[in-house]
């Protein structure tokens, strides 16, 4: 029997259940003013910062821009693909624009320009940028030119009011000759000759060479130093003074101090962050299955550090590792069972915008938007001190709202992460391979990748995606983003994702994480979505049918303090923690948050499991339902509808029955039925077939009394055709 007559009151109470489970729709409330901040400008940096870094010589994407000198007042900017000093200033050092908090904008030089060179400094000779040593404020950086080892190390000497920059390089033992570019595009070309020393001096900046019998010759508008082959190690020293000083060569070399010794300076030196920050914990008090604790995050912290929290990891000591937006890493001790003294401390400084944390046997890796860095502390004194580049073949974009999120392993010890213009990547566990594997993905910060190698993404509603989704990711697959590509394969133009979520379920995805504690209550082995606009936790109930998938999400009743992006279970105390930040429209309150939901070990009563049948639904609970309740169709409302793939923002919902006509359409139920278990209930529904949206509202009851009202949002991409 078909119950086209639902009792009124009945069916106004199924039709809110959603509607009072969700938050506000913050697209209604958030605007682009709210977030413009400069509280950026404020913030001790540290020695240098990782960006794309804009100079009067053209943008460079793999930047990084070091302070120079004791007090600091100069500082150069370096492009790392190239190995390339490019551009000095003195004055300020950077500034960071508002909008968005500084995050959607590189910085801006903020001093005077003493002078660029834009041209790569090694010519047409390979360079591969190895990482850089920190030795307290002083930053020596590494790479492979050719067949060579090169250390380099930037300074500046303060001497009689004036102020000079210099470079000290060591470069190992070499069988090809090199050619090191120290400036260019400049006029008034003259070289002074010295069997010591070698200087050119343009309008503004005069150069020396301060190593016997290397000198420096002017090619075309450049002044270029040659370097043979050489069966040993070299050590020179350059230097860039103003050119109105009228000092001789003799009193310039002597004035000058030797060139360092690079090998030494590489030795981790003195900590910069010694202070631990203790926030005491506040324990959660909801009543249920779950309770949120609260690790309070040092916002008000000595060096006006922002804390957008982006992702986090954790050591097998239980220390966890966070990074933020900013470029900020924190460790973070004495996270146990009552959280009385959770201990904070600066670990390390200067990444492009850290998106990603993920240790692998107690190593730590950082994704920032240029690179992964492996990052260690060699000496043990709690903070880093050698930045390997694990692996930077990824393409930084020089656009604002482009990120690098996530990062990830797979069981094979692969590395994921994801960005709008690349998709999905992947990296090999070495390191030394980089390749995309999926495409088309609307401004995504959100990855995840499972126990058994189920890699998911979840781009953002808006130009060609129709809603938020999470996106099963399979080799060569094409999402959506940027139009169709249709292929006899491929006909909707793109290929479908796992479920679609509604704004008010999702509207603005963070990343997946799978349940591997056995400490986590009734979820082990399923995933779960973090939302980051809704600042909430869903479970993904997933089914494969003959190779392909789909699923709904559940959300648990509980609202987070910022936007949550980033969670791992931790290998203490098997519960989960959650991460995350604000930065566009959200719910959140914080700039960032650290929070454990916890389970208490009470009944959970929530939806688990959800497949479809040839005929309806089978969704499984956590615990027994009550027979009565359970098995009255009356109590479950089902809804379905499509949207519209467009290059508009977003889509409307369309009738299933008439593509053309927007709204919803019921679906009814013909009848329910509790399994044996006393957990499962059988839907029978008036039709079934893939559809982009279902909504499953239901009001019943545990077979311990408790009410059960609830919401599934769920896509179907296949209907079995086994009875």
């Amino acid at each position: 029997m078909k119950h086209f007559y639902l009792p009124l009151l009945f069916s106004l109470l199924i039709a809110s259940i959603a509607q009072a489970q969700q938050p506000a729709d913050p697209g209604e409330t958030w605007k682009e003013e709210d977030s413009i901040d400069d509280r950026w400008n404020d913030t001790d940096i540290g020695p240098f910062l990782a960006s794309v870094l804009r100079t009067p010589g053209g943008p460079i994407a793999k930047g990084i821009s070091i302070r120079l000198g004791n007090p600091a007042g100069t500082a150069v900017g370096y492009d790392l693909q190239t190995g390339s000093m490019r551009v000095a200033w003195s004055g300020e050092f950077l500034s960071f624009d508002a909008r968005r908090y500084g995050i959607v904008a590189a910085p801006q030089i903020a001093g005077t320009i003493r002078f660029l060179c834009s041209r790569p400094s090694w010519g047409n000779a390979p360079v591969r940028y190895r990482g850089m040593y920190q030795h307290g404020r002083r930053v020596v950086l590494s790479y492979q030119v050719a067949d060579a080892s090169v250390l380099e190390s930037p300074d500046a000497v303060h001497r009689e009011g004036s102020l000079s920059i210099s470079r000290t390089l060591e470069v190992s033992p070499h069988q090809q000759p090199l050619s090191l570019t120290l400036l260019d595009k400049a006029s008034d070309l003259a070289v002074e000759k010295n069997s010591s020393i070698g200087t050119w001096q343009g309008n503004a900046t005069r150069v020396v060479v301060l190593t016997p019998g290397i000198q420096p010759r002017i090619a075309g508008d450049a002044v270029i130093l040659d370097l043979p082959a050489s069966g040993e190690a070299l050590r020179l020293k350059v230097c860039y003074c103003p050119a109105t000083e009228q000092l001789t060569s003799a009193q310039l070399q002597q004035s000058e101090l030797p060139a360092e010794d690079l090998q030494a300076l590489s030795r981790p030196g003195k900590p910069l962050w010694p202070q631990e920050l203790v926030t005491p914990g506040i324990l959660g008090s909801e009543d249920g299955p779950y309770q949120v604790d609260t690790i309070p995050v040092p916002f008000d912290n000595p060096y006006k550090a922002l804390m957008f929290i982006a992702g986090h990891d954790f050591l097998s000591n239980g220390v966890l590792v966070a990074c933020t937006m900013h470029g900020d890493i924190w460790t973070v001790s004495g996270i146990d069972r009552q959280l009385k003294k959770a201990r904070w401390r600066r670990f390390a400084t200067g990444f492009h915008q850290s998106m990603g944390v993920r240790i692998v046997d107690d190593q730590i890796y950082i994704l920032g938007k240029d690179q992964i860095t492996h990052l260690v502390d060699r000496d043990g004194n709690g903070e880093a001190d050698w930045y390997e580049n694990f692996n930077n073949d990824g393409q930084t974009s020089l656009g604002g709202h482009d990120f690098a999120a996530c990062l990830e392993t797979d069981p094979d010890g692969n590395f994921y992460y994801i960005r709008a213009k690349e998709g999905v990547v992947r990296v090999s566990a070495d390191g030394r391979k980089h390749e995309s594997i999926a495409t088309g993905f609307r401004n995504p910060v959100g990855l995840g990748v499972g126990p058994q190698g189920v890699v998911t993404a979840a781009p953002q509603e808006g130009t060609w995606t129709p809603k938020s989704c999470i996106i099963e990711v399979r080799q060569g697959g094409f999402y959506g983003f940027g139009g169709p590509q249709v292929t006899p394969k491929r006909p909707l133009g793109y290929d479908p994702p796992l479920c679609w979520m509604p704004r008010l379920q999702d509207n603005s995805s963070g990343g997946q994480v799978w349940v591997t504690s056995k400490r986590w209550g009734p979820f082990e082995g399923q995933m779960l979505h973090l939302s980051y606009g809704q600042c909430a936790l869903l479970v993904v109930m997933r089914q494969e049918i003959g190779g392909e998938s789909h699923a709904g999400t559940v959300k648990l009743p509980y609202l987070f303090k910022s936007g949550v992006m980033r969670g791992r279970f931790s290998p203490r105390d098997g519960q989960l923690y959650l991460t995350g930040l604000k930065g566009w429209q959200t719910l959140a309150a914080d700039d960032g948050c650290l929070q454990r939901v916890r389970y208490t070990g009470e009944p959970v009563n929530l939806p688990k499991d959800l497949k479809v049948t040839p005929n309806g639904l089978a969704i499984t609970f956590t615990d027994p339902l009550d027979k009565e309740t359970a098995s009255d169709p009356d109590n479950y409302a089902v809804d379905w509808w499509n949207y519209r793939y467009s290059m508009e923002y977003g889509s409307k919902e369309y009738r299933v029955s008439n593509p053309r006509m927007p709204g919803r359409e019921e679906v009814y139920v013909d009848t329910a039925r509790l399994l044996p278990d006393g957990r499962t209930v059988i839907l029978e529904l008036e039709k079934i077939q893939p559809v982009m949206q279902m909504q499953i509202s239901f009001s019943i009851r545990s077979a311990s009394g408790t009410a059960i009202k609830q919401t599934i949002y769920n896509t179907i991409n296949v209907v079995p055709t086994d009875k």
